[in-house]
């Protein structure tokens, strides 16, 4: 079962994403959470003083959970997260 010991995340702006670890065992799984997802779920408002890290860490139960449920999905070590995902 996957899990999510390591609290690091970081924010790619040029990406649009937000980065994210989670383990399987001793095999770890990177996942990348797309902002738009995360400002839908969050109820931001893109700009440039978005703080997107501050938004993750409030709603990182939810992210957690559909990062769960779509590596039990796809089973892969690199999965992006939408909102199709939550």
């Amino acid at each position: 079962m996957i899990g999510f010991p390591n609290e690091m995340r970081s924010f790619d702006e040029d990406a649009g994403t937000i980065r994210f670890s989670g383990y399987d065992g001793v095999m770890e799984v990177r996942f990348l959470l797309e902002a738009p997802a995360l400002e839908q779920i969050a109820g931001l408002d893109r700009s440039p003083d978005t703080d997107y890290l501050a938004a993750f860490d409030r709603i990182r139960g939810k992210i957690d959970a559909a990062a769960v449920r779509a590596y039990k999905k796809h089973r892969k070590n690199l999965i992006r997260l939408s909102i199709a995902d939550f």
